[in-house]
């Protein structure tokens, strides 16, 4: 029994040690490219713009991709939001979309929201996603020690 627990333990901490060793990015990070939200702008007039509206601002019965869409996903993580759009979207095809489609979506959605591009594109694994944190506002960058300056 003791042996039992010890080695749970053991687990966890093992566990713990290396979802925290994984490196964090935030949206704010440029974690799409601009070529990417290219296609993805084509890609949502084809699919999300009939619901959505041209211009991301939603109608009475589907809400805007804009604006409050941003506080609705804060603190999450794209795999989250990524899956939504995957699985849910668009309202009447559900999951009809590639992975690379809606990856691309993804993007044009974080450039229409004012999040900046990058070098690399959203990648469509749930593993990579994770580890990019949907945040509100820009994180605080860490001020350098005294001592590496």
């Amino acid at each position: 029994m003791r042996r039992g627990i010890v080695l749970g333990l053991m687990i966890l901490t093992t566990t713990a040690h290396s979802v925290q060793a994984q490196p964090r990015q935030s949206i704010w990070d440029g974690v799409y490219s601009e070529e990417q939200a290219s296609r993805g702008q084509s890609l949502f007039q084809q699919s999300c713009a009939r619901c959505h509206g041209a211009n991301l601002a939603g109608t009475f019965e589907t809400p805007p991709l804009v604006g409050r869409f941003v506080p609705y996903w804060a603190g999450t993580t794209m795999d989250v939001l990524f899956d939504y759009v995957s699985t849910a979207m668009p309202l009447d095809h559900p999951g009809a979309l590639s992975a690379g489609a809606n990856a691309d979506i993804v993007a044009f959605l974080l450039k229409a929201n004012g999040f900046p591009a990058g070098a690399k594109e959203f990648g469509t694994t749930s593993e990579a996603q994770k580890t990019i944190s949907f945040d509100a506002v820009r994180p605080m960058q860490k001020k350098k020690s005294a001592k590496a300056r």
